[in-house]
């Protein structure tokens, strides 16, 4: 699969086919229960609400409406929940990021979750871990809550806010939400060795034999 997407990106014809397919799956299927039920519901709160508006205002057949109303309710879950950076380096490659702002942008996320209590850990996955990281690559975070849904909630809120900020500020992110540290370890199987972005009780320790820290992971990508 990974071969695939990787002719398709090196495509200036057919890469945009990855639009259509980041809008249509949005990471739903491999997404965790919290963030997988979250953005179904999105979608189909935002899909109910659009039919009954449009049913109000046109009198198209009922199957017209219903595909109409997927599509705008479907189009606003990819907005407000994407990140377009990644789609645009990562994805398109129509940019470029410095490995420097990668690791600057690495250090704030750091600072932002110091002081959040519904976090067990988070870490970053890729080829940040193996000294891979490219002008092209994105930034893959995973993000373990703690169990209860005030933690799902504020998991959820988190995760759409720094998406948005990751935008604004050119960043290609995939930030994931994991419910458990086994859940975080199925969705990233190759790397062994993750760099720790918050671990206030070395809960990472547990479940991985090597780490990175941030720092570590510089040394290792060349970044002075």
């Amino acid at each position: 699969m990974k071969g695939i997407k990787k002719k398709i990106r090196d495509n200036k014809y057919l890469n945009w086919i990855l639009i259509l397919t980041n809008w249509f799956f949005q990471s739903i299927i491999n997404a965790d229960r919290t963030e997988k039920i979250y953005k179904i519901s999105f979608s189909i709160i935002f899909m109910i609400l659009t039919y009954v508006i449009l049913n109000q205002l046109v009198s198209y057949p009922a199957i017209n409406l219903i595909l109409i109303s997927f599509v705008i309710a479907h189009t606003l879950n990819w907005i407000v929940n994407g990140n377009f950076y990644n789609l645009i380096i990562h994805r398109l490659l129509l940019d470029q990021i410095s490995k420097v702002d990668l690791f600057n942008y690495l250090i704030s996320l750091e600072n932002k979750l110091k002081d959040k209590d519904w976090i067990v850990y988070a870490a970053s996955f890729g080829s940040i871990c193996n000294g891979n990281l490219k002008d092209s690559s994105d930034v893959d975070i995973s993000i373990v809550r703690k169990p209860g849904l005030k933690n799902a909630i504020s998991a959820i809120v988190f995760s759409v806010l720094e998406k948005k900020y990751a935008d604004l500020n050119k960043i290609p992110l995939e930030l994931y939400i994991s419910d458990t540290p086994e859940n975080s370890m199925k969705r990233f199987t190759v790397e062994k060795n993750p760099v720790v972005v918050y671990d206030k009780e070395n809960t990472i320790d547990k479940y991985y034999d090597e780490k990175l820290t941030i720092v570590d992971a510089k040394k290792l990508n060349g970044v002075v």
